[in-house]
């Protein structure tokens, strides 16, 4: 039995990130997480009208996404067993895919300047992550509960897999789910919003263009009407 453990702890240890203690603590309480774990595919909290209100009057039964998204290539990637960190173990990507998400992601920061800012993520406890700007009133308790965190790409090491963690709408929730860009927090509904999404990371230079479509539907919806001008 503390033969498996330790050979499950050293596994983890690989894929580890900051948003747990990166020791035998951390590895336990991630065990013991375990009982909070829920379907990362179900759609239905987003037709829920309690659920929807959380989102603000007007944010939660809107989509924020310019276009419909197109159903995206191939089987889903593989995921890692862990209940965290929630990170992509297939469909892993080259520098040259990275470079281009970040590039995608500068240049909606720069947009939307007024609206958000980057500061290291709370959530994760390290690595850089879009905010809703301390200046603009909380417009949802979705928001309250992120700590204003809109977005984080996880590239730290060992756990940098490319992928990222946002919250979107309800509609556009349902859109990137059933159409395969992304799924649902493993402690989403639990400890976090139902809202709060892993989108895996793109392959070819026509999935960032999509990924970065749903980036600024997060922060259409995450910033409310500050954001929707620009």
């Amino acid at each position: 039995m503390l033969e498996l453990l330790f050979s499950g702890y050293h596994e983890w240890l690989k894929i580890a990130d900051a948003a747990l203690p990166r020791n035998i603590f951390g590895y336990l309480l991630q065990l013991c997480l375990e009982p909070l774990r829920t379907d990362p595919f179900t759609t239905a909290p987003y037709d829920d009208p309690k659920e929807i209100a959380k989102c603000g009057q007007g944010n939660g039964r809107r989509g924020f996404l310019k276009t419909v998204l197109p159903e995206r290539e191939g089987p889903r990637p593989q995921l890692a067993k862990w209940i965290a960190p929630h990170r992509q173990i297939s469909q892993l990507t080259e520098n040259d895919m990275h470079k281009l998400l970040k590039q995608a992601i500068d240049e909606l920061v720069v947009r939307y300047s007024a609206s958000v800012t980057v500061k290291t993520s709370l959530l994760e406890k390290e690595g850089d992550a879009v905010f809703v700007h301390d200046n603009i009133p909380i417009p949802h308790s979705i928001a309250k509960r992120v700590k204003r965190e809109i977005v984080h790409v996880h590239t730290g090491v060992g756990s940098g897999d490319y992928s990222m963690h946002l919250c979107l709408s309800p509609v556009d929730c349902k859109e990137v789910i059933l159409r395969k860009w992304g799924e649902r927090l493993t402690l989403a509904g639990s400890l976090m919003p139902h809202e709060y999404l892993m989108i895996y990371t793109p392959r070819t230079i026509e999935e960032v263009r999509t990924v970065k479509e749903i980036v600024q539907a997060a922060i259409l919806f995450m910033t409310g009407v500050s954001a929707l001008n620009k």
